[in-house]
């Protein structure tokens, strides 16, 4: 054996100990923003993890999915432009219980430029959100509907119009070819139109879900004046209030006491029977798309079947911090007022943006209720193409089917520029 001089010995030594040093603090493991938190090879809900019956929820689902972690991963996907808009607003745009009325923030309506944006948009039609929201509408494909003669072409002259008219796209689904794979009910078909419409549409921010026993009520108002925008969104939301339980009465929840403008991802309405999803909001970001991926979860689809993706919505709202987190609760008559005769909630009231008819298919008198409404609606423009389709029967009425001319190469991570 070669014996080494001692300088070289200590050299070597301290060579060892500063690698190891250097291992130790710097270990070679993948950034966990590599790979999204919601792949499939999560664990998922089992038959142990139930109580009676009903789904236990993964305490695994809220901490793998840190608020912190779903911005990194949108910034990381943005455009220079975008994430310094998105940095600008992050920093101004908490809201809480305690703002007067509500109001924005100064800071905020100066970052986000939406003060000046706004008005343009009541003078020409067109907000900034043109060409951002992506209304779907979705019906069986199988005759009328709720026995209201030419219900679906109504529907359709009433939307393309609102469309037409603020710069929105729309899509109508035929729900019965995204049928779930173990003949599961159709109600929780609108998931998978849902991921579908993010992939069709790549460029869309916002997708706007409206069941088809909803009329918009007032065209003058666009979207993003009412709820989309930061002014709209803070005009809007309930913070830190009781939410009720189907039926009625306090389930023993309530919003939020803040909100974060840049980091909400779902809009919906909350009020006499709690939170309806028959007309929502959800914006384009991986929050929604692990939150789409778990709603459809078979434990759900198992577990609830009174009001079953409704049931499934409020369980993940309430079990799930970070479903909360990123969700905005608005008062039910923004989004979800119901005709005089109903029970369920708040009524319309003449300039709302719109009216649901939730629950009208079993009353023989809907039909004459919806003619009461729609003869209540504010006078509009309608297209002379919209005009044109509905006579030569060419008007695109559930003529989206599931799989069906999907464009190459979208997916659902692509960031809307």
């Amino acid at each position: 054996m070669i014996a080494l001089p001692k300088h070289v010995f200590k050299f070597l030594t301290l060579a060892v100990v500063a690698l190891t040093i250097v291992f130790y603090l710097y270990p070679s493991t993948p950034s966990p923003l590599d790979t999204p938190t919601w792949s499939s090879d999560q664990p998922t809900t089992t038959d142990a993890d139930t109580v009676d019956g009903a789904p236990v929820p993964l305490s695994s689902a809220d901490q793998t999915l840190p608020l912190d972690l779903t911005a990194a991963k949108e910034k990381e996907n943005m455009s220079p432009s975008a994430e310094g808009k998105a940095g600008e607003s992050s920093a101004a745009a908490v809201v809480s219980a305690d703002s007067a009325a509500h109001q924005v923030p100064d800071k905020l309506a100066d970052t986000s430029g939406t003060e000046s944006k706004s008005s343009t948009s009541s003078s020409s039609g067109k907000g900034p959100d043109a060409g951002k929201v992506l209304m779907v509408t979705a019906s069986s494909g199988i005759g009328g509907f709720l026995g209201i003669p030419h219900m679906k072409e109504r529907v359709y002259e009433n939307r393309i119009s609102y469309a037409h008219r603020h710069g929105y796209e729309h899509l109508w689904a035929n729900i019965t070819t995204y049928n779930l794979s173990h003949g599961e009910p159709i109600y929780w078909n609108k998931i998978p139109v849902l991921q579908e419409a993010f992939i069709r549409y790549p460029h869309v921010e916002w997708v706007w879900w409206m069941d088809m026993d909803i009329i918009i009520m007032n065209h003058s108002l666009s979207i993003w004046d009412h709820v989309l925008s930061p002014e709209g969104m803070a005009r809007n939301v309930v913070l830190n209030q009781t939410i009720n339980k189907p039926g009625g009465g306090p389930s023993g929840w309530k919003t939020p006491p803040s909100y974060n403008y840049s980091e909400t991802n779902f809009i919906i309405a909350s009020g006499g029977w709690g939170m309806n999803i028959g007309n929502f909001f959800m914006r384009r970001s991986y929050w929604s798309q692990w939150l789409l991926d778990l709603w459809i979860d078979p434990m759900y689809i198992k577990a609830f079947t009174t009001f079953p993706e409704n049931d499934g919505w409020t369980h993940m709202y309430r079990h799930h911090p970070i479903v909360r987190n990123h969700t905005v609760c608005t008062n039910q008559r923004a989004l979800n007022a119901y005709p005089s005769y109903n029970s369920l909630g708040e009524h319309w009231q003449p300039g709302d943006h719109s009216i649901h008819f939730a629950g009208c298919g079993a009353n023989p008198e809907c039909p004459g209720h919806w003619d009461e409404y729609w003869e209540l609606r504010e006078s509009y423009e309608v297209p002379a193409i919209v005009k044109q389709k509905l006579a030569d029967g060419t008007a695109e009425i559930e003529n989206v089917q599931k799989g069906i001319g999907l464009p190459e190469g979208a997916n659902f991570d692509a960031v809307a520029e």
